[in-house]
C-alpha cells in the first residue's frame, strides 16, 4: 500500500510529530503482523512436521504389528503342519497295531480251528479203527472163531512213549507234579512201594527250609549220614518185611524236593 504524502511545509510542527507517530505505529503493526504470520507459518510447519513424524512412527509400528502378525501366523501354520503330521503318524501307527492284532487274531482263529479239524479227524480215525475191530471180531465170531484183545502199541507205557513222562516212570516223581504237560500213569497195583519223604537227614530238613542252599548240611560228615541211615534202616526194615519178602530197599537223598527222603521197597512177586 503507497504511503499517503503530505507537502510537509504544510503541516505544523504538531501535526508532522502526529502524522509520524501514526506513521511509526502503522508500521509496528505491519511488523507485527508480518511477525505473527511467520510465526504461524512456522508453527504451522512444526506442526506439519510433527505430524508427519507421528505418521511415520505410527506407520513403522503398524509395520511392525504387522511383520509380528505375519511371523506368528507362519509359525501357527508350521506347528498347525506337524500336529497334522503327528496325528497322521499316530494314525498310521495305530492302523498298523490293529491291522497286525487283526492278522495274529485270524492267525489264532485259523490255528484253533486247524487243531478242532485236526482232533476231530484224530476222533474219527479212533471210531473207525474202533469200527473196523468190532467188524473184525464180529466176523470171527460168525465164523466160529475166538476173540482177544488188541495187543497194546509198540513201546506203549514205556520211555520211548512220548505222551509219558520219562521221569515218572522211572521214579515214580515228578518236578512238575499236576503241571507237567505229559501223562503221570499210576498203576492200580505194583510189587514197588514208594513213600516219600520218608528218610528226612538234618541235612535235608535245611534245604527243605531253603531249597537254593544246598551247603546246608555240609557241617555233618558223611559218617553222621551214614549212621542215620543205617538207624532208619534197622529200624523200618522189620516192619516192611512182616508184609512178605523184601527184594530191594533203596532210600532217595536227593535234595530235589519231588526226591528228598522218598523210600522205595520192592517185593517179591
Amino acid at each position: 500500500m503507497a504511503a499517503m504524502v503530505v507537502p510537509i511545509h504544510k503541516l505544523s510542527h504538531k501535526k508532522f510529530r502526529a502524522l509520524l507517530k501514526k506513521e511509526k505505529r502503522k508500521r509496528k503493526r505491519q511488523a507485527a503482523a508480518k511477525q505473527r504470520e511467520e510465526e504461524l507459518t512456522c508453527d504451522n510447519d512444526i506442526e506439519e512436521a510433527e505430524e508427519l513424524e507421528e505418521e511415520k512412527e505410527l506407520e513403522a509400528e503398524r509395520q511392525r504389528l504387522h511383520l509380528e502378525w505375519l511371523e506368528k501366523e507362519k509359525r501357527a501354520q508350521e506347528e498347525f503342519l506337524l500336529k497334522k503330521e503327528k496325528e497322521a503318524a499316530a494314525q498310521k501307527r495305530q492302523e498298523e497295531e490293529e491291522r497286525k492284532i487283526r492278522e495274529e487274531w485270524e492267525q489264532q482263529q485259523m490255528k484253533e480251528k486247524e487243531e478242532v479239524e485236526h482232533k476231530r479227524q484224530e476222533r474219527r480215525e479212533r471210531e473207525e479203527a474202533v469200527q473196523k475191530m468190532l467188524d473184525q471180531a464180529e466176523s470171527q465170531l460168525e465164523n466160529g472163531g475166538t476173540w482177544h484183545n488188541p495187543e497194546a502199541p509198540e513201546d506203549y507205557g514205556t520211555e520211548k512213549d512220548k505222551s509219558f513222562c520219562p521221569f515218572f516212570l522211572k521214579t515214580g516223581s515228578c518236578r512238575f507234579g499236576d503241571r507237567c504237560s505229559r501223562k503221570h500213569v499210576y498203576p492200580a497195583s505194583s510189587q514197588t512201594l514208594l513213600i516219600r519223604a520218608m528218610f528226612i537227614t538234618f541235612g535235608m530238613e535245611e534245604s527243605r527250609r531253603d531249597d537254593y542252599d544246598t551247603d546246608s548240611g555240609l557241617e555233618h560228615s558223611e559218617e553222621d549220614i551214614y549212621q542215620q541211615f543205617m538207624e532208619f534202616y534197622e529200624d523200618v526194615l522189620p516192619e516192611f518185611k512182616s508184609i512178605g519178602k523184601v527184594v530191594q530197599f533203596k532210600v532217595s537223598c536227593n535234595y530235589e524236593p519231588h526226591l528228598r527222603g522218598n523210600v522205595y521197597v520192592q517185593y517179591q512177586k
